[in-house]
């Protein structure tokens, strides 16, 4: 009988595992059963990161001056899923495409991507970087990766690494040398007001920033910039100041609602 029992749980168990990898292999352009390169199949890591990562799609790369990455190493990351833990991944923040490489291993040898998806979260480092959609300073409407760095009542805060590429340019003569191509890194700032619902680029410039504060924040935002040499380039200034901001009263008509 106990013979019987447990050739039957020998056979259950490797029927389960081959279906789960059976209807996996059925997904349209997916290969995520033998991840990155790796010919052991792994059912497991299918089950739990199958529906949000993708092939990483064909990059051309040129001679250029400087690295599309925030960091060229893959980082050992957690990976959540509407806001529940899905497990850990290598990861790598492709800044110029605003894509999410991963691996499972440091040894694998090819990436994979995360899927655009905005209940993905992923901690990376210091900061938990999300799929969002914002909107840049020339009104367009995109999606990329940024990062909540100062959260309260009144207003969100948002980081985002930019990376862009900057055709070089030929020597106009013999006497100089050619402009190479480069990878331009600069950061960004967007921010989120409190019962408007949209993410807008926070500008640079301390009159316009002012401008897109709330009515009874302005004031008091121009004298706090002041007395505390606020430096509205730097993260840790821009976090300062909103923290302070969200220490305010909310406006009348939200809290008479």
């Amino acid at each position: 009988m106990k013979k019987n029992l447990r050739i039957y749980i020998i056979f259950f168990i490797t029927f389960g595992l081959s279906s789960i990898q059976a209807q996996d292999s059925n997904k349209p352009n997916e290969d995520t059963s033998s991840f990155a390169g790796t010919k052991k199949t792994d059912p497991y890591f299918t089950v739990r990161f199958g529906d949000i990562i993708r092939k990483s799609p064909p990059r051309k790369i040129t001679n250029t001056v400087g690295s599309p990455y925030l960091n060229k190493k893959f980082i050992k990351s957690k990976v959540f899923y509407d806001n529940e833990p899905v497990g850990d991944l290598f990861v790598r923040y492709n800044a110029l495409y605003s894509e999410l490489e991963v691996r499972r291993t440091l040894k694998d040898d090819s990436t994979l991507t995360l899927k655009a998806d905005k209940k993905i979260s992923v901690k990376y480092g210091a900061k938990e970087l999300r799929f969002t959609t914002y909107i840049n300073k020339k009104n367009e409407t995109k999606n990329g990766y940024l990062s909540l760095i100062s959260d309260g009542n009144n207003y969100k805060l948002f980081h985002k690494l930019s990376i862009k590429y900057v055709e070089g340019k030929a020597a106009a003569n013999s006497m100089v040398n050619d402009v190479p191509s480069r990878y331009a890194h600069f950061d960004e700032f967007y921010y989120k007001q409190e019962g408007i619902d949209r993410i807008d680029q926070l500008s640079p410039r301390k009159g316009r920033l002012i401008n897109q504060l709330k009515k009874e924040h302005k004031e008091i935002a121009k004298n706090f910039i002041k007395e505390n040499s606020i430096d509205l380039d730097k993260e840790e200034d821009l976090i300062t100041l909103f923290d302070f901001l969200n220490t305010l009263s909310r406006s009348k008509e939200v809290l008479n609602k």
